[in-house]
């Protein structure tokens, strides 16, 4: 009997310590085209409600705007928030229209810091930058997570750039969640830079881009190579709230 009770705690502190250890999250990744669908008729409401519904830990969102008079003159980011409940950050890349258009992140968990970093652009020739949003999360497990999001060029070479900075950027011991628009199919040089440090979620998975009859892969969900214990019910669900289509993985990472 004393044998099978120290058994039955041993099992129990090692249930405890891989607990503390792995960690299962659901992420999006949306690149939400300022809150409109291809048509230009403003979907952010029914963006919303779809990620409340889908009950994701952590999102990543790519051109939001805030104030800008073509989306209404409304904080996309705080509106997204009110309507899930979740905590959130923005990113300007640029002012525009009034207002300003970035990048942004949604959060069920508490964003302890939102790191602000940089990536290059080419505009007519001259060099100017966009953001790269990061967010310091705290997890249940105890555990700190960076949780980033970006929307890489139009032009190869310039995507080549981008990739390299956003390796650079991320060299911390803390495990990392990218998502973003790559404006890049898998298999592509600059996709093979990031493969160097970070494993692709869904790589196999269809396409993204546009919404209707689809045509191909360019947004993706990466995670730290050493991180990634598996990917569970990766998917692209049929939603046509934008002129892309979100892109929702539930991740199960160790941070051993």
């Amino acid at each position: 009997m004393n044998y099978k009770i120290l058994l039955f705690a041993f099992c129990l502190l090692l249930v405890k310590e891989q607990a503390l250890h792995a960690q299962s999250l659901k992420v999006i990744s949306y690149n939400i085209h300022h809150g409109a669908d291809k048509n230009e008729v403003n979907t952010l409401e029914e963006m919303g409600a779809y990620i409340k519904r889908s009950q994701a830990d952590l999102v990543g969102l790519q051109e939001v705007d805030s104030m800008c008079n073509r989306s209404g003159n409304v904080d996309q980011m705080k509106v997204l928030a009110e309507i899930t409940g979740m905590h959130y950050v923005f990113l300007r890349h640029f002012a525009y229209d009034g207002g300003a258009y970035g990048l942004g992140i949604l959060s069920k968990y508490p964003i302890n810091s939102q790191q602000n970093g940089k990536i290059t652009s080419m505009k007519n020739g001259e060099k100017k930058s966009l953001g790269l949003l990061g967010a310091r999360i705290s997890l249940p497990n105890g555990q700190q997570l960076d949780f980033a999001t970006v929307h890489y060029a139009l032009d190869q070479s310039t995507r080549m750039i981008q990739a390299a900075e956003t390796l650079d950027f991320f060299k911390k011991d803390v495990p990392v969640v990218l998502t973003g628009d790559f404006n890049a199919l898998p298999g592509t040089d600059e996709m093979k830079l990031l493969s160097q440090q970070f494993k692709m979620a869904d790589e196999n998975l269809g396409f993204t881009f546009p919404t209707i009859n689809p045509v191909k892969k360019i947004d993706f969900i990466w995670t730290s190579k050493k991180n990634l214990e598996k990917a569970n019910r990766v998917h692209i669900p049929s939603i046509h709230w934008s002129d892309h289509l979100p892109l929702e993985a539930h991740l199960v990472l160790n941070f051993n």
